[in-house]
């Protein structure tokens, strides 16, 4: 099998049915999501940059990009926001007096648990509920086999 020419082969009419129940389900999810966080002035972006600083404290704004696979402007904008709002703060890096790194502050905490509560809600009801514990589990694994396989995304 020649691994250029298969990649360039059409999905088959499964697979492309496939392909569309993954977008279809995964952007209601997402909507769901979006629809009961904004609900509560929530953001799902804040929330994915408000747990990456969680993860992993005093992030520069470029390794927050890459770890929530964002593009470093849109990040410098959210963060901006962030701080203005009083959920991040800007500090020195001990490295590099001219670098600065984000983290969060007590009230960032605070507004990250509201949004994991919200989130742990939505994705009980409508995924972990509907699924079994073995789908749940395989929809997991399958996420991670996926990421692993995206060049810049293995080990991170």
């Amino acid at each position: 099998m020649n691994v250029d020419t298969d990649r360039q082969r059409a999905l088959t009419p499964q697979e492309v049915e496939t392909w569309g129940a993954f977008v279809d389900g995964g952007w209601a999810l997402m909507a769901r999501v979006t629809d009961e966080m904004s609900a509560r002035g929530l953001a799902v972006a804040d929330m994915r940059l408000l747990e990456a600083l969680e993860d992993t404290p005093d992030r520069g704004i470029s390794e927050l990009a890459d770890a929530v696979h964002m593009r470093v402007s849109t990040v410098s904008r959210q963060i901006a926001r962030l701080i203005d709002d009083g959920e991040v703060e800007k500090i020195k890096s001990d490295g590099d007096g001219r670098h600065r790194l984000v983290r969060l502050t007590e009230q960032g905490r605070a507004t990250l648990h509201e949004h994991v509560m919200v989130r742990d809600s939505v994705i009980r009801r409508h995924v972990i509920d509907v699924l079994s514990p073995e789908e749940f589990t395989a929809l997991g694994d399958v996420f991670r086999r996926i990421r692993a396989g995206i060049p810049g995304c293995a080990g991170e």
